[in-house]
């Protein structure tokens, strides 16, 4: 029972412990106010009302004038170092904070908080509760007894119990000889002498042979040599250090259990305190439903309640960080899966087919794969495909088979507008739910064979739900998914489809096998991570975003954008000419030829010829890759040629002698976009990647002019404006960026104005060059070192950079903070639409590790919120479309702009859409600004 037990924090320990976990980088308020002690106090709190849910609570407090053990001896705690002024500031706020919650504060001038601590503790005792020790010192253990116990910090800043068994296994003896113990050994930080030499491995050796310091003195005779002239000196030293660390039971006049109820905290109260001392963090943790708590409860924490936090999802809150993945959990739980062929069979008549499809409706969903004659569900023919309504059962239906004279006991394949008929019937169905792995390909596949234009049936995709499960996980194929999860060696495309052939060219019975167990496997997965989604709190964000943006991006591949192959074979030449111009200079230097793109011939001329300082090694030799060579560019000419080389050759492959080659037959280029492809949840693309077209310079803007509207439309680009730096001032609700963003300035100058100490109007475009940097550069955890480089700057200027930046935006170098110390408590982060990402390494021992981890916990709340917003806003965006009737399509998302192709006379009305729907995403503290810009070409743009 909660109410028969007394909670009792001492105070001055976790408020000493709170400011010297950031004394080597202090937070600050915007007035360089250090706030670190009353951050790091009521973040500690807050976990103790959440996890423990007190009904009583007291907190201890020091007397505010000299104790009766300072009477006793004067040099009591002499050798303590003085309070730090910035310290003792924090401890009235403290105060202040902890009055307005409601819990009591209690003081006895004259004594300690230790004190304090013993006589509620022996009030508990004596009114038949249990009382609960909230620190780590050890002289509150001599306390500990079977009503008395302690919760102290550990590194996750969760709180462990602590009893008399942890006292006997830390110190060697039990609670009701610490006293002794202490006694024996002294305490350098408060000058208690103890006995001279005495540690605490003979102290508790002599406590167990003689019980206590009255039996260590009674038997001093049996004692030898130098240990017992030790004991016998120390004698006056041991019982007067008993005197000074016996704890005062009775210091309290008065203790009335009762004053120190509180079943309902003010944590509103406390928030506005918070708000004032700029700790907006702390504010909406505390009460994040207060309307002064300017910010929008559904992105934030969703109770105005701590106690009520922990009970939100799997394993959301408390000292046990999740270092398991939800997906990893179903395979350890996975008792496997034995496969029946006999439960496979293929299905060539009508009729059986039909019957097929109306049990899949009555059902209301089945699992469901094709195959195609290729890899591209664009071009490629249906060759068959495989549905699976329970599982270890499946069915494959063909449509094109390998003649009969080909293989034996084949059957006439099912005729192919039969096969389309009913598909269509199955996926235009509205009460339906159509389970694949990698939907999009099957999604495009049924384009294709012309199933259906627009399907209103449901999306269920395992690959996708896998992979919002565990988004670190390197592959989704079903062939990985099945081994892990299943416990099933599934049967390869390899091994069914040979080199140089078609999945129509496969024996008719291997075809069954191979085909309906993709369906079955498909089914499988469905019934193992359907809960998963559900019981982790993911089930909203896969329904409502990840699965209608499957076909929409499907849809958008099917579009594609027009290519002028003209424009990039003129380009291409014109990069030849420049390679082999940078060819002959670098030759002309090194005096001779060698081949640049070997990495073993450019080693031998960097290192060896021009004996260039060496970088990192690799397995045949010294790095040569592009961080090595920037380095080296400001010790010689030739690395810099090589890099501007190698990004012509880069250019000129990748892009202007590529792209045309992907083009169709209309000129239209189509891109595949990967929704599983990151683990911040953003898109990423390839065949080709339009993502990586160089956007800074000239180049990347020449090959985007090759990109093109048709006759008679434009292109529209529609992109949000830092919106990484937007949703960074929204979660973080620094008060000097919030500012800048809502008045709409120039964030990049505004910072820079308050790093260099200059007004916004006399900020140089170097000051704000460097302030760009910095502002993108820490939202990915970039060092002093990586800013040097990037800045060409000195690592002790760059540090300096970093540490006004975070002097300017404390409410940046907070939110970090805490973000770290979530990630070290739950084991994961969170985006602001609950997408998850889990993070083992951030309690790792090894520090580079830890480190690494950290920078992710940073970076993927700040870059996971963007890739969702962004994916919103493409649905609002093709929605609004549709809902207008208008003809325009999104063709592009590329990074944080999408990219629209609309008949001319649509240009306008399709500006105005893109800017409503996209800017009304969500509601933020600052407002998300979108740029738009129309023309004939990608490259007009930006």
């Amino acid at each position: 029972m909660k109410d028969d037990v007394v909670f009792i924090l001492d105070a001055y320990g976790l408020i000493y412990r709170s400011y010297f976990a950031f004394v080597g980088k202090p937070l600050t308020n915007s007035t360089g106010k250090n706030i670190s002690a009353v951050f790091g106090f009521f973040k500690s709190l807050y976990t103790i009302l959440r996890d423990y849910e007190p009904q009583f609570f007291a907190v201890a407090m020091d007397s505010r004038v000299p104790t009766f053990r300072h009477e006793m001896y004067s040099e009591y705690k002499a050798t303590r170092d003085k309070t730090p002024e910035d310290l003792h500031a924090q401890i009235p706020i403290i105060e202040e904070i902890l009055t307005a919650l409601g819990i009591t504060l209690v003081r006895k001038d004259g004594f300690e908080a230790d004190d304090v601590i013993a006589s509620i503790a022996k009030c508990a005792s004596a009114d038949n509760k249990k009382a609960v020790i909230i620190s780590s010192d050890k002289d509150l253990m001599q306390l500990i007894d079977d009503k008395i116990t302690m919760l102290k910090p550990n590194k996750a800043d969760a709180w462990i119990a602590f009893n008399a068994d942890d006292v006997k296994e830390q110190w060697g003896v039990p609670p009701n000889q610490m006293l002794d113990f202490l006694s024996l050994i002294g305490d350098t930080a408060d000058n208690v002498p103890g006995v001279k030499s005495i540690g605490p491995k003979t102290a508790a050796k002599l406590l167990d042979e003689y019980g206590s310091l009255d039996g260590i003195y009674a038997h001093t005779n049996s004692l030898k040599g130098a240990m017992q002239k030790k004991i016998i000196e120390g004698k006056e030293n041991a019982y007067f250090s008993k005197k000074l660390i016996a704890l005062e039971d009775s210091a309290l006049e008065k203790c009335v259990l009762s004053d120190f109820a509180c079943p309902v905290l003010d944590y509103a109260a406390a928030a506005k305190i918070f708000l004032r001392e700029e700790l907006p963090s702390l504010a909406r943790q505390y009460a994040p439903n207060a309307d002064f708590v300017k910010t929008d409860e559904a992105f934030l924490v969703r109770s105005a309640d701590p106690k009520k936090e922990k009970k939100q999802g799997a394993n959301s809150a408390g000292a046990n960080p999740i270092t398991t993945s939800p997906l990893q959990e179903i395979a350890s739980a996975s008792g496997g899966f034995k496969k029946n062929a006999g439960n496979y069979r293929g299905i060539t008549e009508p009729e059986e087919l039909r019957k097929l499809i109306d049990a899949a409706i009555a059902q209301g969903f089945a699992a469901f794969d094709c195959e195609t004659t290729g890899l591209n569900p664009l071009e490629a023919e249906l060759a068959g495909f495989s549905l699976a309504l329970k599982a270890e059962e499946a069915f494959y239906i063909p449509v094109k088979l390998l003649p009969a004279e080909l293989q034996s006991q084949a059957p006439q394949p099912m005729p192919l507008e039969k096969a389309v008929s009913e598909l269509a019937r199955l996926w235009q169905q509205k009460n339906l739910t159509i389970i694949m792995h990698n939907g999009k390909f099957d999604y495009q596949a049924m384009r294709t064979a012309g199933v259906f234009e627009k399907t209103p049936c449901a999306i269920f995709d395992t690959m996708i739900a896998a992979w919002l499960l565990d988004p670190d996980r390197t592959s989704f194929s079903l062939d990985s998914l099945a081994s892990s999860l299943l416990k099933l060696q599934t049967i390869a495309y390899k091994d069914v489809v040979p080199k140089g052939k078609i999945f129509s060219d496969v024996p008719y019975e291997q075809a069954v096998a191979y085909a309906a167990e993709d369906a079955d496997i498909t089914l499988q997965f469905y019934e193992f991570l359907l809960p998963k989604l559900k019981e982790y709190g993911l089930f909203d964000l896969f329904q409502t975003l990840e699965m209608p943006l499957l076909p929409l991006l499907a849809e958008m591949e099917i579009a594609g954008i027009f290519l002028k192959k003209e424009e990039l074979a003129e380009f291409s030449e014109e990069l030849g000419k420049e390679i082999i111009v940078h060819e002959r200079e670098i030759f002309d230097i090194v005096g001779h030829e060698f081949n640049i793109a070997s990495p073993k011939q450019l080693q031998e001329v960097l290192f060896t010829e021009l004996k260039l300082p060496t970088g990192k090694k690799t397995k045949t030799g010294y790095s040569t890759d592009t961080s090595v060579l920037e380095v080296l560019a400001s010790e010689h000419v030739i690395p810099a040629k090589i890099l501007e080389y190698r990004a012509l050759t880069k250019l000129k492959s990748t892009y202007t002698d590529a792209l045309p080659a992907l083009a169709d037959k209309n000129g239209r280029v189509h891109t595949s976009f990967i929704q599983t492809g990151t683990a911040t949840g953003r898109l990423s693309s390839r065949d080709p990647n339009l993502q990586n077209i160089p956007i800074r310079d000239e180049a990347g803007r020449r090959i985007r002019k090759a990109f093109q509207a048709e006759k008679g439309k434009n292109l529209i680009s529609a992109d949000y404006a830092q919106i990484e730096l937007v949703i960074l001032a929204h979660l973080s609700q620094d008060k000097n960026l919030v500012q800048a963003f809502q008045e709409g300035t120039d964030v990049h100058a505004a910072t820079a104005g308050l790093i260099f100490g200059v007004p916004i109007g006399e900020v140089l475009p170097d000051m704000r060059r460097i302030a760009k940097t910095i502002n993108f550069g820490v939202m990915y955890g970039m060092s002093a070192f990586r800013l040097s480089n990037a800045l060409r700057i000195p690592r002790r200027q760059a540090a300096d950079f970093i540490e006004t930046y975070f002097k300017t935006y404390s409410g940046v170098h907070i939110f970090m903070e805490e973000l770290k110390e979530s990630a070290r408590r739950k084991g994961y982060v969170e985006t602001l639409m609950g997408r998850r990402r889990y993070i083992y390494a951030i309690n790792s021992a090894n520090k580079l590790e830890q480190a690494g981890a950290e920078r992710v916990a940073i970076n993927t709340p700040i870059q996971g919120s963007a890739a969702d917003i962004v994916k919103t806003a493409m649905l609002k965006v093709q929605n609004a479309l549709q809902a207008h009737k208008l003809q325009a399509k999104l063709l592009l998302q590329v990074h944080d702009e999408l990219i629209c192709e609309a008949p001319e006379k649509e240009t306008e009305t399709v500006k105005t859409l893109l800017r409503q729907e996209m800017e009304s995403v969500v509601k933020l503290l600052v407002p998300l600004r979108v740029n738009i810009e129309s023309g004939k070409t990608w490259g007009d743009f930006h």
